[in-house]
């Protein structure tokens, strides 16, 4: 019966890795059948389709301190605890699908970026925030859109003789910017409709550079043909000696608008091995405490008071004697008794029963010094006689069991 609650747990545990295994499997082949791009997550470590495994890795390269470093944390909260990215020459790199930013968010960016520092927000759709603050206006597209063929992102510029284009087939965006600030924005690239989706805002000493097609960073993309120059171009702008270049790996996990302070368990629970994980150790926890919280020991039951034996050795002695009528060796035998009780239950001497003893006895046995006085001199009345009538017999074990039960 004890084991029971062992093999329900492992029973149950068992049931859920092969679960987690089946839909891990599962998965697995549907990822490596599948390129389908709606699911992007931007994510600098998936190495699936619309992942960013490739771009981020490729970053060092195109960067000469070969160096970046990954944010999990709200803009906000990285430019007050990181110091290096206060300083200038910085560059911050944010890919997602949607941006969903605080204003506190918004206020650090453009601290950030007029310290004469560079941010690159690659998004379908930028923060209507973000939008008003720095004065540009988007149109969305209602859906995203599978191209099979044609061009999907073009790079012009009227600074520099340059246009290109680059193809894949598979999903592309189209929205773009229909109104921006001429006196501080220039267009550097175009979406499929020819409408403008990639600009550079300049800001103070910084500048904010927004390309409305994050399609561009996945895996499936750069790993077409020659596409991974597509990268090559969009961050050419972008300052090569940069003293730190930071890649945003917490607004791609963001499906709605923030409401309070950041958990990193936003980023971990987008995983559904690392949802599996923290529902099967739930699940365990709940096990053992339907288990476990049961007694395992029984109720200890209440011990009896323990008998005087003395008393009852008394008692019985008494039976036999007073049956033989035998009253003055019964006398003997409980005086006897009784000085054994106390030479060994207040540690007195009893050879001499004067005043001094009948002080200690009564001080030790809290009774008070008359009773006592009366007891020991029955005890020597009797000592002296040598025939005991039954009444003083009786009278005299009285007055023995007063003070036993007085002194319990």
């Amino acid at each position: 019966m004890k084991k029971k609650p062992i093999y329900a747990i492992l029973s149950v545990l068992l049931l859920l890795v092969v679960l987690v295994v089946a839909s891990g499997n599962f998965a697995s082949r549907k990822n490596e059948q599948s390129t389908d791009m709606t699911q992007s997550s931007f994510y600098s470590k998936d190495k699936k389709a619309g992942g960013a495994y490739a771009a981020f890795r490729m970053l060092p390269q195109l960067f000469l301190r070969n160096s970046v470093q990954v944010v999990t944390k709200p803009f906000a909260r990285t430019f007050d605890k990181d110091n290096e990215i206060k300083f200038r020459n910085n560059v911050y790199i944010l890919v997602a699908d949607r941006l969903f930013t605080t204003e506190t968010d918004i206020d650090a960016m453009l601290d950030y970026v007029s310290r004469g520092n560079e941010l690159f927000i690659a998004v379908n759709t930028p923060d209507p925030l973000l939008e008003k603050t720095l004065k540009f206006v988007t149109v969305e597209s209602s859906n995203m859109q599978f191209k099979k063929a044609g061009v999907v992102q073009r790079y012009a510029d009227e600074t520099i003789p340059m246009d290109t284009s680059f193809r894949y087939p598979g999903m592309v965006s189209g929205s773009y910017f229909s109104g921006v600030d001429s006196n501080t924005t220039s267009i550097l690239g175009y979406n499929y409709k020819n409408k403008p989706n990639f600009i550079r805002i300049a800001y103070s000493r910084g500048y904010v550079y927004l390309l409305l097609n994050p399609y561009t960073f996945t895996n499936y993309f750069l790993l077409h043909r020659d596409n991974v120059k597509a990268l090559e171009t969009q961050l050419s702008y972008l300052a090569d000696g940069a003293s730190n270049v930071y890649w945003d790996d917490f607004y791609n996990s963001q499906h709605s608008a923030q409401s309070g302070d950041f958990s990193e368990w936003q980023v971990l629970m987008r995983y559904a091995s690392m949802r599996w994980a923290v529902w099967l150790t739930v699940a365990l926890l709940l096990l053992y405490v339907v288990f476990e919280s049961k007694r395992r020991q029984r109720i200890i039951p209440d011990r009896p008071p323990v008998s005087n034996t003395s008393l009852e050795f008394v008692d019985a002695i008494g039976q036999l004697y007073y049956q033989q009528h035998n009253n003055y060796n019964l006398a003997h035998k409980m005086i006897v008794h009784f000085m054994g009780y106390i030479r060994s239950r207040y540690y007195l001497n009893t050879n001499v029963l004067n005043d001094e003893f009948i002080a200690s006895l009564s001080r030790k046995s809290a009774m008070p010094e008359e009773d006592i006085r009366k007891l020991l001199h029955m005890v020597h009345q009797v000592q002296l006689k040598e025939n005991i009538s039954d009444e003083e017999l009786k009278d005299f074990y009285n007055r023995i069991q007063q003070f036993y039960i007085n002194t319990q």
